[in-house]
Order: C-alpha cells, then structure tokens, then sequence
C-alpha cells in the first residue's frame, strides 16, 4: 500500500460485499458496501477526468457534509490524480472563496444549496466546474483510463482552522497519509468487526485518518450521522451496535452529563456513586456488567473511546474507563497527518498523550517545544514559502508550536501552546488551558477562554471570558465568585485579573472544539466575531427566534408569517407527524434537539419558543418495540393463527371477497409502503386476507399505540396475529417512523392508515400532512389500497360485525423522491387513494 488509491483498492478486493460507510438517509439506512464504495469512486475518477477535464494534479475542493458520497467524492479525486482540498461543512462562503482564489481549484463538490449560491458566484472564462454530491454518478459502472497517483504526489492541501488567525495551506502527500494510517493501526489495533461511529467532519484530518482510512483499511464499517444532538448519537450508537468512537473531550462530557442525568431522574444516585467507588477495583469485563444498564443504552457493545483535538481532563477519561470503556488520548497536529502520540491499550498512562505512535520521533527543544521528524510531516505550505521555513528547524524537524515534556518511558506531558503563551511582565508564563481547567470545576462557569490583554501600563494580564451557566440577574456575581473561588486554587502569576461575560451564544471555536483566541480578542477589542473558516454552532438569542418563525412557517399548511400567538394545530395545521418534520428542520438548521414528547405539549408558537430557550428538552421514555414477532417462531406461530382463525373468520363476515388488481404489486422480495384509508378494524385483515401469502408474511402493520398496545393482553395478541407494532399517533412519533425504516431495511413492508384514525362516515378523511415525510424517507414504492364495503359491516362505535361484501382493490406503485415536498407527497398518494375508491379504473 503506497497510496490512498491503493488502500481501497485492496479493502475492496478483500471486504467486498461487508458493509463501508453508511448514514440514515430520510427514514432508512444508506449502506454501501466496499464493492460499491471503489466502484463509485472510481466512476467519480472518470467523470472528473474525462467529463470534466481536470488536468492531473489540479485542485478539487470538496464541501459538505460527511456521507458516503463524500467518501467516494474523496477517493476519486485521489484515483484521477488530482488533489482534495477538505473543506468544514460549516465554513462559510467567504472562506471557501479564498481557498478558491489560493488554490486555483477548478472544481467545486458541494451540496444543492451551496452549488447554486457558488454558481452564481464564480462566473468568467475561467469559471470553475460546481456539481453536487447528488449529480455524482453513484451507480458506479464506469471505468476510469487515467493513470493511478505515486507515493510522493500531492494528495491533500487541508487549511487549518487552528487558533491563529490566518489559515494556512498544509500539503499533504499520499505517502504521508499512509504512513499516519500504517503508524495508527500499529499502535490502536482496530478490528474487522469494529463499527465506528463518525460525528467530526472528514475535512479535519484527525477524523479523516483515524475515522475514516483506518477503519476502510481493516475492513470496519463507518457510520455518520446527520446530527450531532445526543438523542441521535445514542439512537445510532444502539442501531450499529457502535464498538468505537474518534471524539473530542466535550463531547465526552455531554454524553456522561446525559448518563448522570438519567440516573438522576431515576433516582438511582447512591446506587451510582456506590457502583463508582466499586467500579475502579474490578477488571473491564465486570465493570461492563456492574454498568450493564448504562451500555444498554449506549447499545452494548462501545469497547473503545480514541480522544484528540484538546486536553482531555483526566476526571472525564476516568469516569468513562469506570463503565468499562476504554479511553485512549492522543496528539497530533494537521502538519503530521495528523497523528504524532497516542496511548495505546498495551502503555496506557493517564494524564499524557501517550508514546509517539511508530515510525514518529519526537524531542524538546531548548525552549520547551515539541519537535517532530517522521515519514508524516508535511513537505510544508501551499504557495507559502516563508511560513513553511518558519515551521521547520534548520536540521528538518517540524515545529508543532506545543509546549511538553517527554518522561522516561517515552510518554509525553502536553504543556500548552507556545504562541498562546502569556508572558507576564514579571518574566513567568501563563498557559490559558491551566486556567481555563481550573474555572471549568466551576458549576457557575459553562465555558471559558483565557487570553491575555494589556493591563493599565500596557503589560499583559490574564483575561477570563466566561459564559455563565445561568443568565439573568446575578449571572456576573455568580461567575466573579467562581472566579475568585477558582483563583485560590491556581499559583499567584496564573490568577485571572479581569472578567468578561460571554452572553450571546458559544463561545467561538474549531470544529475540533479548540477556542479561536484571536476570535475572543478581536470581540473585546470591539471588532467583528465573524469567523473566516467555521462559524459559531449557536445563532444569537434574536436571530434563532426570526428562524425558528421562519421554519414553523414554512412548514404551515398554506405556508404563512407567523407570530408567538398562533396556534401550531389549529392555526398552522401542524399535525404529529408535521411536528416531526418541524423537529428535524430545527435540529438540522439551528442545531436545536426537542424530544417528541416535549415537541407534541406545544400548543402555540409561543411554547415553541419557550422549549427552544429553555433548549433542554427532559427526555421521553424509548417506545419499546416488539421485535420478536420478528422472529422465526412467531412468525411459524402468526401463519397457522392467520390460516386457522384470522382468515377464516373473515371469510364468514366478509362474503363475497373481492381483490383487485393484485397483479400491480412488486414482487414480494421487494418492501413496499402500503397506504390504505380507514373506515373499520375489519381493513387491516382484509388487506392481508388480499395479499399473497408470501407478501402477507413479510408485512408489519403500523397500529395505533394508544389502542391496541393500552393492555398486557393487546401488546402481545397485536404482534403475535397481525405483525402490529406500536406507532404513536400523537407525543413521540420520530421513534415510531425510525422503525418504520429499520423494518423496510430488514426487509419488511408496512401497511400505515394516513388518516390517523377510522372514519366516522365511512369516507376518505384528509391525510395527515406529515404523513408525506414517512412516503418519502423509506425510499420504497408506495402502494395505494382502497377497502370497500368494511364501514358498512363494522363502523367505529360498533362491536358485533354484520355480514356483506368487501373489495380490496390496489393501486399502482408510487415512486417519491426523498427530496419531495412533505405536504404535496401527502395529498398526492390521498388522491390515488381517492381514484381507487371511486372504482377499477380510477387510477
């Protein structure tokens, strides 16, 4: 293996068919294999070097979110012979038009929003080439005729989005990414059948190498999430069944907060403070089963937590090791590809960064500073020669900038930035992340950074920004005590001597979660906060207030200006599902997680906005989900219950029995979205009474969770005779969709009643709007189905059937774009639902 070309070719080659990359796209996953993931690519070469014309060693830059789609975009670019510039998803458009004009790219990969502002952007003789993710050709049958890549070409130039202000170039070879990925899979022994869950972007190269190649290179599977928010880190954490994360420190403590949290509202603290101080004397295999609880809901098989990006406190690795979780920190830096020391599970030294990872060396120079020499570093900066000079010494050692030791046993003490240093006037040094520790034990400190400022004589001061944990009056003489509290407990010359509060959203920082201090500095110097490279996850109070009316409006039926007054249902028509929708815009637009439960109490806008403020949502509990009338007996047990009793019984109700166009259904292989009206409980058996027998055997029918799952006696007859899961009709419905798509990847149909509820008239009620979201998000024909006849034989409020004809007629498959509009996808399958009602030929 010389190149990244080469490192696919042979995953391919050996994993072909196991699972590569996959992400939850609409309702369902979006698995591709390695076969498909080389073919793609390739077919991505092809394009890019014939369609497009790149000439070999142009720049490509790539702009998006992780998917597998950036994956493929990646490895084309590789296999054409031409150079990815990475970008953050979360840059802005200023930056990318910098990176543009410095690397002379000329092509831009990006998503549908971005390439049509970019389009109208770049114009002229020279314009550069804008596709979207979703124009690449994915169905991957297509060779690519142009030469492969060598060891020494450039493969990468990835800009840093580190704490100075001014972003830089770093060129990256393919063989000093191969090197990084040869030296990490030395030193953390990944396995096959690990899967990896992605949550930092590719573009950085921490997650690119250790979360992205190494895994490809041993044959795991990566996931990637559409969202950063808990609640849809632990649903994917418990789907894949995730054996280990790539993670940066703060979200390792916003996971336990949320444990703790839990156990909490549970009632459980002292069994959990005694299970601690128990925890830390048993071997990891009991740990696991003292906390077994706990990996539940982590999905029960995370082994392995690989941390870098910053200091991880050491209290926050120790809690998680006493679960029974590995934790292991690193060090790197983008120059080095990025990795330069880790821990490893055989030389585990808490409190360092572990031992420089093979073929790295690593020493101190006489100033402190950490200097490395490896097969990894950078050949320096693009189109910088006076930067790449400064970085390295005279005798070709790369200066990282970072302040260590190295101990006897090779293990190495980070000790802060040098450039981030604070040099009093007294001579002695202050490094913020010793004192930013320190105000973070604080409860009345929600985040910090500490930079310095000139004093009254122009002598530099240690300067705290502290956002408080709770605003409103008193907030500043709750942070200055804790200031002060902190203060006793750091050396004279580290004590903070100013404060500033931080109230109007995050604090600014990388996507690595490193504070930008020339950010900070330039706000308390009054200059603007806008970030070049990424910007605040966190839109000021005002400004989240005009977008989340913006949203709720959009998402109106007829779309309308909104104001706190209107009502979400009878104003907006917002039903459950709609609310859903409402839910997911919020999450992917402002970074704003609401819990079903919480979501469905709003009754106006008004709420809305008070659940975003409070923007803590309690948790609901999960819908349990009766998974084994899945299983092989059940399913031997529902096919004699159904051919014994279920269809006979209906045979003697409803006579004559009619089924129409039967012949329209796909093959019974193939999971299909079965949409009926709703008039009788006599509808579910009739429809499965129409099927053919080896449909019939592979559908599961959505039932309303308040009714048939409100008794011990329900929750086992609904699965057992009719395949019936729960599916909440109000309160926590994503859970209830998110099986809907779990059910179509394993194979399964579903039938689902887009009225909500049975007919008190026996006609056609208006689909509920958000019902379109499920059509879309399975990605599966949707089947139309009319049932004739079943009102009059057994309407709502009714408990004795009487006897009379029913027709069962089917519509033709519909086929829905992922992308298509919620509200227009809902009423176009109510009217091939109506077309069928009014007879055979309706539709």
């Amino acid at each position: 293996m010389e190149t990244l070309v080469d490192l696919l070719d042979a995953a391919a080659a050996e994993h072909g068919d196991r699972t590569a990359v996959s992400i939850r796209a609409g309702l369902r996953e979006d698995t591709w294999s390695y076969r498909r993931l080389h073919a793609v690519a390739t077919a991505v070469a092809a394009h890019l070097s014939e369609d497009l014309a790149a000439p070999p060693g142009s720049r490509v830059v790539v702009w998006g979110p992780s998917c597998p789609q950036l994956v493929a975009a990646y490895f084309g670019v590789f296999r054409a012979q031409l150079v990815l510039v990475p970008i953050d998803p979360n840059a802005t458009p200023e930056f990318v038009d910098g990176v543009f004009e410095s690397t002379g790219a000329v092509v831009l990969l990006t998503d549908d929003l971005r390439a049509t502002q970019r389009r109208e952007r770049y114009s002229g003789p020279s314009r550069p080439a804008v596709i979207t993710l979703a124009e690449l050709p994915c169905d991957g049958a297509r060779a690519c005729a142009r030469g492969r890549p060598a060891a020494a070409d450039l493969a990468e130039i990835v800009f840093t989005s580190g704490t100075s202000g001014s972003p830089k170039g770093v060129m990256l070879t393919h063989a000093n990414v191969v090197a990084n990925v040869r030296a990490a899979r030395a030193a953390l022994q990944p396995r096959a059948d690990f899967h990896l869950l992605s949550l930092l972007p590719p573009s950085h190269m921490f997650e690119q190498t250790a979360g992205l190649y190494l895994p490809l290179h041993v044959g795991a599977s990566v996931h990637f999430v559409t969202s950063r928010q808990p609640p849809v880190i632990l649903n994917a954490l418990r789907r894949h069944r995730v054996t280990a994360m790539t993670v940066v420190p703060q979200l390792l403590s916003l996971l336990l907060d949320g444990i703790e949290a839990e156990v909490r509202r549970r009632g459980a603290n002292g069994r959990w403070r005694l299970a601690n101080r128990v925890a830390g004397h048993l071997p990891f295999p009991l740990r696991r089963l003292l906390f077994r609880s706990v990996h539940r809901g982590l999905g029960g098989a995370l082994e392995l937590l690989v941390s870098g990006g910053a200091p991880l406190p050491e209290d926050v690795a120790a809690a998680w090791e006493r679960l029974g979780v590995t934790v292991l920190e690193g060090y790197g830096a983008t120059e080095c590809a990025p990795s330069i020391a880790t821990n490893t599970r055989a030389a585990h030294r808490p409190g360092t960064v572990g031992r420089a990872v093979p073929g790295v060396e690593v020493r101190v120079s006489d100033d402190r500073e950490l200097l490395v020499r490896g097969p990894n570093v950078s050949p320096g900066y693009w189109h910088d020669e006076e930067a790449t000079r400064a970085a390295f010494t005279d005798d070709g050692w790369f200066r990282t900038g970072d302040l260590g030791a190295v101990d006897a046993d090779g293990f190495i003490h980070l000790g802060g930035r040098l450039n981030d240093v604070i040099v009093l006037a007294s001579g002695l040094n202050v490094h913020p992340e010793d004192v930013e520790a320190e105000l973070l034990r604080e409860g009345a400190v929600a985040d910090c950074a500490v930079v310095g400022t000139p004093g009254p004589r122009g002598a530099p001061r240690v300067h705290a920004v502290v956002v408080p944990a709770d605003g409103g009056e008193g907030a500043r003489k709750r942070a200055a005590a804790a200031v002060r509290t902190a203060n006793r407990r750091l050396a004279p010359h580290q004590r903070v001597a100013e404060l500033t509060l931080w109230e109007d959203g995050e604090l600014p920082r990388t996507a690595l979660r490193k504070p930008r201090r020339h950010a900070v500095l330039a706000a308390l110097a009054g200059e603007p906060r806008a970030e070049p490279a990424v910007a605040p996850p966190r839109a000021p109070a005002e400004d989240r207030r005009a977008r989340v009316l913006a949203v709720v409006g959009a998402l109106a039926d007829p779309p309308r200006a909104v104001d706190p007054g209107c009502d979400l249902a009878l104003d907006l028509g917002l039903d459950s599902l709609a609310r859903v929708e409402l839910a997911v815009q919020l999450e992917t637009e402002l970074g704003i997680s609401l819990e079903d439960g919480d979501l469905a109490c709003a009754g106006s806008v008004g709420d809305l906005l008070a659940l975003v403020e409070r923007d803590e949502a309690a948790a609901s509990a999960p819908v349990a989900f009766p998974d084994w009338a899945l299983g092989g007996p059940a399913r031997l047990a529902r096919a004699a219950l159904q051919a014994v009793v279920l269809l006979p019984a209906h045979a003697l109700v409803c006579t004559p029995f009619r089924v129409e166009g039967r012949d329209r259904l796909p093959p019974a292989a193939s999971p299909v979205l079965l949409v009926a009206n709703h008039a009788s409980h006599l509808d579910t058996p009739s429809i499965l009474r129409a099927l053919p027998p080896a449909r019939r055997a592979r559908v599961a029918v959505a039932a309303a969770a308040d009714y048939f799952f409100r008794t011990r006696a329900l929750r086992a007859a609904t699965p057992l005779v009719l395949n019936g899961f729960p599916f909440s009709r109000e309160g926590a419905v994503r859970s209830s969709l998110e099986h809907c798509g779990e059910l179509v990847d394993r194979g399964w149909s579903v039938l689902v009643y887009p009225e909500g509820t049975r007919s008190l008239s026996g006609e056609l009620q208006p689909f509920r709007t958000g019902s379109g979201l499920l059509a879309t998000g399975l990605r599966v024909p949707v089947v139309p189905v009319a049932v004739e006849g079943t009102f009059a034989l057994l309407p709502k409020g009714r408990s004795r059937p009487r006897r009379g004809p029913v027709t069962v007629r089917f519509g033709r498959p519909v086929q829905l774009d992922l992308f298509e509009d919620r509200a227009r996808a809902a009423r176009r399958l109510e009217s091939e639902v109506a077309a069928l009602l009014r007879g055979p030929h309706g539709t």
